[in-house]
């Protein structure tokens, strides 16, 4: 797999909403469970994560599940076939907005601009090519996932079937990575357009007067309502700490196996751990922090549940109960008996 020869993005977090089509190429193996598992521990996922729509996974975690995935489907065209299986408003917010705007062009704008609530390690442009419009991957994400670019660009021409009145043609697609082994052919009769490998940008061309087609989905009442929605995210996402939330995230599954270290997380999310750490100091925190705020919002709500001492210990990560006292008295002044009077608890 080669990376982009465009300027490399640096950090940038991934919505899960973008990983569940794997979980659902893998669901269809008849061996399903084991194929699951694999890309679990290859790629540091879990089930919670995935089922957790405010979730995001770091853009190696992301690259890292697409080859597992191809690998274990033994399918190069993998992209190609999830574009085909995805209905409509998978993407949610971000999709049913660029739905509602008047033309092709108008949504490509918008799906440009609201990209990064999905996707904030890439940045797509609708740009001039010798007179004709290319979407293209401006700059690219640190730990690219090639396949991710072919099933935005085989779902933007699947989609088009059903929101203009002709598909839309395509005057041609480049890819920066190297050409799959045995699917070449198979790009180019999808996309019924020539289609390059090893090119110098990620690309995908038209004519104007194919972007400029109106969208039969076109709704401005409709885009009234989910604009200020997606501007809303938009702005969230911005001013966000994507890898402190990462952290606590990874920390959840984390402390349920006591592999809640340093190293153990940060190979989670795709990184070292000095990596991590300097990451984090940027963000105004250190691990030690994160790991005991998470401990102490959680010992909370365990007490408040009623839940032994001796469960609560396990559950966050502590080799036995004292252990457990000692940090929760040097976080709160109390003991977990006080703090479950306090409570309301016995």
């Amino acid at each position: 797999m080669s990376g982009a020869r465009g300027g490399a993005g640096r950090g940038g977090t991934v919505s899960v909403v973008l990983v569940r089509p794997l979980v659902h190429a893998l669901l269809a193996l008849p061996d399903a469970p084991a194929a699951l598992a694999e890309l679990y521990a290859t790629s540091d996922l879990t089930p919670e994560i995935l089922a957790d729509t405010d979730a995001r996974v770091s853009p190696a975690q992301m690259c890292v599940a697409w080859s597992a995935a191809v690998r274990l489907t033994g399918a190069p065209d993998l992209a190609l076939r999830i574009a085909d299986q995805i209905p409509a408003g998978a993407f949610g917010i971000v999709e049913y907005a660029c739905r509602s705007e008047p033309t092709v062009r108008a949504a490509l704008v918008q799906w440009c601009r609201y990209l990064r609530i999905l996707d904030d390690a890439v940045r797509v442009a609708l740009v001039d090519v010798g007179g004709n419009v290319a979407l293209r991957v401006v700059t690219e994400s640190e730990a690219p996932a090639p396949a991710s670019h072919e099933l935005c660009f085989a779902l933007l021409l699947r989609q088009s079937r059903s929101l203009v009145e002709s598909p839309l043609r395509v005057l041609g697609v480049a890819f920066t990575h190297d050409a799959p082994k045995t699917t070449k052919d198979r790009h180019r009769v999808y996309f019924d357009a020539p289609v390059r490998f090893g090119a110098e940008h990620t690309e995908i061309v038209f004519e104007p007067s194919e972007v400029d087609k109106p969208l039969l989905t076109a709704d401005p009442n409709l885009l009234a309502i989910l604009r200020p929605n997606a501007e809303e995210a938009l702005a969230r996402e911005a001013v966000s700490l994507p890898l402190t939330d990462q952290v606590r995230r990874a920390l959840r599954s984390a402390l349920r196996s006591d592999d809640a270290q340093l190293e153990a997380v940060a190979k989670r999310l795709g990184m070292t751990g000095r990596s991590l750490q300097r990451r984090l100091k940027d963000e105004g925190t250190v691990f030690q922090t994160l790991r005991d705020e998470l401990r102490k919002d959680l010992a909370d709500r365990y007490l408040g549940q009623g839940m032994s001492f001796a469960e609560i210990s396990f559950l966050l990560g502590f080799s036995e109960p004292s252990a457990f006292f000692r940090a929760f008295k040097r976080w709160t002044g109390l003991t977990p008996f006080e703090r479950r009077l306090e409570l309301g608890g016995v």
